[in-house]
């Protein structure tokens, strides 16, 4: 009979239930062993364990042909001790084997992550990540990067981008059939054992301009699996918030737009707004949020590749969602420049108006209940002249800087340029939003971290990984954009987002 089937998650637990036997029979048995096949004859108990595709089983049989042990009037007392001995050896080595697979089965709940654009830049950051934070947490994690070409994946292995071991892969399309989209989903979580922690999908396959419908987001919804994206288009996350309902219904979470920028960005919004409110509540004075301007400043690409670049030119044909008055105005992008301070280290940067979800979201979402505050969004980066060679492609055609395909491989065929120029200006990233209050009082909050790559995959890891917290639900379900989740959820993402930043006023 087959005794335990289980997923392990490190590769060398797979062989403690082997080497706890062997000691529980130490002195008596046979053992044979050979790479993931170990039989050890514990008298006429046979224990067989079995390691394939990442799971150990372990069955029992009884050998009959065993040769009959010799009469007992030739050593009658003689053969009552060993059978005694053999006895205890067989329930010692029971009770241990027992005692032990509980054990793995205990710590070795795996959380299961797909993580979709994983092959990339970003998505590998994620991965990295997701892995290191669990690690320090000793939380099991098995990842899976998703992806329509395997070529992607091998390539990520060999630059590194993602763990050369413990990283798998499966082939899916986003921009494909939603059906198949979604079969491939379910035949994925369907391959993660029933006895780990759950399956989450992480989707960082940008760019996200020029897409409509969540169909990722839908399909996690159905089969029950949390969610989050790093989306930077608001039409497609208004969109998701659409499936807000379906998501309590079905008591999945999720959130979209975190990351970094937009994301962390929000959430730091949401700290000044909080500051402000508990300063004039302990005052007893009233007011509303006036304003909130967000800043960012990334130099080069940040060290995030031709995606990045691709992104920043669809952008340029869409037009900034901005708030005055509580009322949208929507604004020429790359204009109304404007000299901002990104703290020590970084200094004076000119910015430009960049559409940013944390906008809407933000004036919408945050204090539903009250006026939308004045809100903004710009961007500026490094080295200087690429921001005036940005102002210069919005001669191009629209339809033309609305092509995905398009830009995409023109980031692509520029990015030995890119490169070069990451090289020589590094890979800085910072933000700074600025709140203030209808009474003049105002807070300003800055981050800033080394390498824009490594930032935004800490940050999407810790919005993914605070949705499946094992010890409290922070992130009830439904469809949330980071400005909406709740203090504790703010306070944790935000901690994990410090890591290795050299600028952190908040």
């Amino acid at each position: 009979m087959e005794l335990c089937s289980m997923k392990l998650v490190r590769y060398e637990e797979r062989f403690v239930v082997v080497f706890l036997l062997a000691a529980a029979w130490k002195g008596g048995g046979g053992c044979c062993a050979e790479k993931g096949f170990v039989v050890l004859e514990l008298g006429s108990l046979v224990v067989q364990i079995s390691d394939s595709d990442n799971k150990i089983k372990v069955s029992f049989t009884f050998n009959n042909q065993q040769n009959p042990p010799p009469e007992p009037e030739s050593d009658n007392h003689a053969c009552q001790n060993n059978a005694k001995m053999m006895g205890r050896r067989v329930t010692t080595a029971l009770l241990l084997l027992v005692f032990f697979i509980a054990l793995l089965h205990g710590c070795c709940n795996a959380l299961n992550v797909l993580v979709v654009g994983g092959s990339g830049r970003v998505g590998g950051s994620t991965v990295r990540w997701l892995k290191t934070l669990s690690d320090r947490e000793q939380n099991p994690i098995s990842i899976t990067v998703g992806g329509r070409r395997s070529e992607s994946y091998q390539a990520a292995l060999r630059n590194k981008v993602i763990p050369s071991q413990g990283v798998d892969f499966v082939s899916l399309d986003i921009d494909g059939d939603e059906s198949v989209l979604k079969q491939t989903l379910e035949q994925w979580k369907n391959s993660c054992s029933p006895s780990d922690d759950g399956c989450m999908v992480v989707h960082t396959g940008g760019p996200f301009q020029g897409r409509t419908s969540p169909v990722l987001l839908r399909s996690c919804i159905e089969l029950a699996m949390p969610y989050a994206d790093v989306c930077d288009e608001f039409d497609l996350a208004e969109t998701s918030k659409e499936l807000d309902q379906k998501a309590k219904a079905a008591g999945v979470p999720a959130i979209v737009s975190c990351g970094i920028w937009p994301g962390v960005s929000a959430l730091m919004a949401a700290e000044g707004v909080d500051q402000l409110k508990k300063k004039g509540e302990s005052s007893g004075e009233k007011f509303e949020i006036e304003s909130i301007d967000y800043s960012f400043f990334t130099a080069g690409t940040g060290n995030a590749g031709p995606t990045i670049v691709s992104a920043t030119f669809l952008l340029l044909a869409t037009p900034v969602i901005t708030f005055m008055n509580g009322i949208r105005q929507d604004k020429e992008p790359w204009t109304e420049m404007r000299e901002v301070d990104f703290g020590n280290g970084i200094g004076n940067k000119p910015v430009w108006l960049l559409d940013n979800p944390d906008v809407p979201t933000t004036a919408m979402y945050l204090n539903p209940n009250e006026k939308p505050p004045n809100c903004s969004s710009r961007f500026g980066t490094d080295p200087l002249p690429w921001n005036y060679l940005f102002g210069a492609m919005k001669a191009l055609p629209r339809s033309l800087l609305y092509n995905r395909d398009a830009m995409q491989n023109f980031a692509l065929f520029s990015e030995p340029i890119i490169r070069l120029v990451d090289k020589l200006v590094g890979a800085t990233n910072a933000m700074r939003c600025d709140v203030t209050a209808s009474n003049g009082d105002k807070v300003t909050l800055r981050i800033a971290h080394s390498d824009l790559e490594q930032c935004v995959g800490l940050a999407t890891a810790a919005f993914a990984l605070e949705m499946v917290k094992k010890d409290k639900q922070t992130v009830p379900p439904g469809v949330w954009f980071p400005s909406e989740l709740g203090n504790e959820a703010r306070k944790n993402i935000l901690e994990v987002s410090k890591e290795d930043a050299f600028v952190y006023e908040l």
